[in-house]
């Protein structure tokens, strides 16, 4: 369903903060995958297509330049079961006008993942 990937997808368990663009208001989530496009989270919150964010790595959480990257969410969906750890996925496509490199380059690329059919 969401497997139309025009690069390689990166797997890793990055835990992040997902910003509001529209209310400012953040969220704890985490990234379980990544690409040159877009990225799947996972995250409490459910965002409606269209809505802008801002995914900021926890440990750059300061006034001194934090890593993050603008996004615009393409798909939420509820996930099913009594052992995920949050309650939403969802699928974002990076801002091309942001540098996306300055994001990725300290995530820990892990084995497997956690959900496969991501965008």
């Amino acid at each position: 369903m969401h497997n139309q990937r025009a690069s390689e997808r990166f797997n890793c368990e990055v835990p992040v903060i997902i910003e509001n663009c529209e209310t400012g208001v953040n969220y704890d989530g985490s990234l379980y995958n990544y690409s040159r496009e877009g990225m799947y989270l996972e995250l409490d919150y459910p965002f409606r297509p269209g809505t802008e964010i801002l995914v900021l790595m926890e440990e750059e959480m300061s006034p001194f330049r934090p890593k993050s990257c603008q996004a615009k969410v393409v798909w939420c969906e509820e996930i099913p079961g009594a052992v995920v750890l949050y309650n939403y996925g969802i699928g974002v496509i990076n801002d091309p006008m942001v540098q996306f490199s300055s994001i990725v380059e300290r995530f820990q690329v892990i084995d497997g993942g956690v959900k496969q059919n991501t965008p």
